[in-house]
């Protein structure tokens, strides 16, 4: 109650003097510096810096007048100091790491998103810029996110994605016609033959061909891994075998999916995706009593087992 009684005398006989011997000068002080720090954080408030500001805030009003006259300094000589920041580069004796960093465009780096996480930004022109700094990048990737771009609400961003889609389809179009003359001449190079189905492989897994077009392109993949089995059949690697397995299920030529299959486990019986492909093709032609097998000879083949193949095994030993 005294303190009330105070509080109000003080109040009643407060006014705004410049004489450092008045009582009222402290209280002016106080009452000003109360003022600054609550602007200070309402203002950093509205622009999402609430914590940082909250803790600024309680040094300024807990050390009147000198909290609000730090910050303010600080402040003032951070505008003429940013273009003076220390070059970590020039701390570096890496040159390479160096060379690397000067080449990344930082500001459009900080605002790289996923395409995905693009597309579903709320802000027209938020995501328009997104997705022009996606697109800047190889969008070979992508395919499938830019198929559904195409159906944005936003005209100019289905634009962007058709003009990007376009783009990919050419490069691919021109990179298989290119290897496609270059196998015709000479069907027996391993390299061509490995680079034209790897580039066709990855064509049809895009997303953006129909069903017709997957079709021809797997007959296309089948074709050049047979010719790759002919000449060099050590070169062919353990995704060729699981993705000529799949074209194969594709185009619903299930006898030779299993012979490619058994071949691939044949050749590499210690790697677990060998009898992936096999257990594959057993499920998609339900044959249970031999996909039981194959998982049986998966796990006495003592290939390492990754958390896919464990929970295939747990899967299936409860069924």
């Amino acid at each position: 109650m005294i303190t009330g009684i105070n509080l109000w005398q003080i109040a009643q006989s407060f006014r705004f003097t410049l004489n450092a011997r008045d009582p009222n000068f402290v209280y002016q002080i106080i009452l000003v510096n109360t003022i600054i720090s609550v602007v200070f954080l309402v203002v950093f408030t509205l622009l999402g810096k609430f914590k940082p500001a909250l803790c600024k805030t309680i040094i300024m009003i807990l050390t009147p007048p000198f909290g609000v006259i730090c910050f303010f300094v600080n402040f003032i000589i951070s505008l003429f100091d940013r273009k003076s920041e220390i070059d970590y580069l020039e701390l570096t004796f890496n040159r390479e790491k160096k060379e690397f960093a000067e080449q990344t465009d930082y500001e459009t780096e900080k605002e790289f998103v996923p395409l995905e996480e693009a597309l579903i930004i709320s802000d027209v022109q938020d995501k328009r810029r997104a997705l022009l700094n996606v697109l800047k990048a190889d969008v070979s990737n992508n395919m499938k996110s830019l198929v559904k771009a195409l159906d944005n609400e936003d005209s100019e961003t289905a634009h962007y994605a058709a003009s990007a889609l376009m783009d990919v389809l050419q490069k691919y179009s021109k990179q298989l016609s290119g290897l496609s003359v270059k196998y015709k001449e000479n069907p027996e190079d391993a390299d061509i033959n490995k680079e034209y189905a790897d580039t066709t492989y990855e064509y049809i897994s895009s997303g953006v061909l129909g069903e017709i077009e997957v079709k021809k392109y797997a007959h296309l993949y089948v074709e050049l891994i047979d010719n790759l089995n002919k000449y060099h059949p050590d070169m062919i690697d353990t995704e060729q075998y699981r993705n000529v397995v799949e074209c194969l299920l594709k185009i619903g030529k299930y006898d030779e999916a299993d012979k490619w299959a058994s071949l691939s486990i044949e050749r590499q019986p210690n790697i677990e995706q060998s009898y992936l492909n096999s257990l594959n093709v057993k499920y998609k032609t339900e044959k249970w009593d031999e996909f039981k097998a194959v998982m049986d000879s998966m796990l006495k083949s003592g290939a390492q087992l990754s958390d896919k193949g464990i929970g295939i095994v747990r899967f299936w030993n409860s069924k």
